[in-house]
């Protein structure tokens, strides 16, 4: 007999821990690649063009190479991703889609461009306020040359059918990670938050057609899953790109409950549907002007109602906040909202996280603290 058949659950974290196989998967199907960072970059046109749009994600290594590249105060996570790059573990990619979120991405866009010149990239300029009307025209014709240069790159025509069709699978994923979500309401969750980030991230490198049964196969599987109960207070974690499950599982193993998370490869990518339109470039602008924020966009207040609104979805006790090292955006915001929620009767930590990693027993003995502290 042969083996029984890998789990959805298992599949999808043996993904996560080897995302490159998605994209390389899809190259060996003849299929072009576009990288992108930033959920602000619409992944739809580039399903609508062919290609397959694959997240760019970190690795836990320190920064080696590419400080010779950028100065020594920028994001470990954009330094770490231009070393995977420079060696050669990046060479799948057609193409790199960026949206003008940061300083540091901007600079990764013209560094890349410079020594790097076989990988097209395409920064797509979206205002930097958003939830504003007035920014229609402007955005619009942004999408536009967007789609342009992704034509140019895949050889196929963005047609609005087309792009209808890849809107409707993207929202069928939305759909589901919005499900599995749900179950992490309960009691006592079927699925711990380093899990979740997991699937999250797996789902997020794979062709749409391959990522929904996935998900729906998950959701059998959870069904019938032993849940063991656990007690210990119920954690938000929120701030800036976390591409790694070790902080939550972190969190679990000194006896929180992960059960919900606000994140660029969480919820931000998820928690809204793309409504339909007549014309989907604007389906796709009315979303991408709503959505939920990051740091690095504007209005903060609407930031904050959003993440309000998880802290009573999911019924959050405490909130931590991951800041990954030299990531300014994030900084500024940290003690803004740390002082808004602690005023709401949320406990609320800010810490500073290094990407590769470093420092963990140190962050150990603070989560440790701080959970205890909620106990008492």
């Amino acid at each position: 007999m042969g083996a029984a058949p890998q789990s959805a659950l298992a599949s999808l974290q043996a993904l996560a821990r080897d995302p490159s196989r998605a994209a390389r998967d899809a190259r060996a199907r003849g299929q072009k690649v576009v990288g992108t960072r930033c959920m602000f970059v619409p992944e739809e046109l580039v399903s609508a063009a062919g290609m397959l749009p694959f997240p760019l994600y970190g690795t836990p290594e320190p920064v080696g190479p590419a400080d010779s590249y950028f100065q020594s105060c920028t994001c470990e996570f954009v330094r770490n991703v231009f070393d995977q790059a420079l060696a050669g573990r990046l060479e799948f990619l057609d193409g790199l889609a960026l949206a003008n979120t940061c300083d540091v991405i901007r600079r990764l866009t013209d560094i890349w461009r410079k020594y790097l010149p076989r990988v097209p990239v395409s920064l797509l300029v979206n205002p930097q306020k958003l939830m504003d009307e007035r920014n229609r025209d402007y955005y619009l014709a942004e999408l536009r040359r967007f789609r342009g240069e992704l034509e140019a790159l895949s050889g196929q025509r963005i047609t609005d059918a087309r792009l209808q069709e890849a809107i409707a699978q993207h929202n069928r994923t939305r759909e589901l990670l919005r499900e599995l979500y749900t179950l992490r309401r309960a009691e006592h969750p079927p699925l711990t938050g380093a899990e979740a980030l997991d699937v999250c991230q797996a789902v997020s490198c794979l062709p749409r057609d391959q990522a929904n049964p996935l998900l729906e196969r998950l959701f059998a599987e959870l069904a019938a899953r032993q849940v063991t109960p656990r007690t210990g207070p119920r954690v938000l974690v929120t701030g800036s790109i976390l591409d790694h499950p070790a902080l939550l599982r972190m969190i679990e193993e000194e006896g929180g409950q992960v059960v919900a998370d606000d994140l660029c490869t969480t919820t931000r990518t998820f928690w809204q549907r793309i409504e339909p339109d007549a014309d989907p470039l604007v389906a796709i602008w009315r979303h991408q002007n709503r959505r939920p924020l990051c740091a690095c966009m504007h209005p903060t207040e609407a930031r904050f109602d959003y993440l309000r609104e998880l802290v009573e979805t999911f019924r959050v006790q405490a909130v931590i906040y991951f800041n990954l090292k030299y990531c300014h955006p994030f900084l500024y915001e940290a003690p803004l909202y740390k002082a808004a929620l602690t005023e709401r009767g949320v406990p609320t930590m800010v810490l500073e996280v290094g990407h590769d990693q470093s420092g963990h027993g140190q962050l150990r003995t603070r989560i440790q603290a701080f959970l205890e502290m909620l106990e008492l």
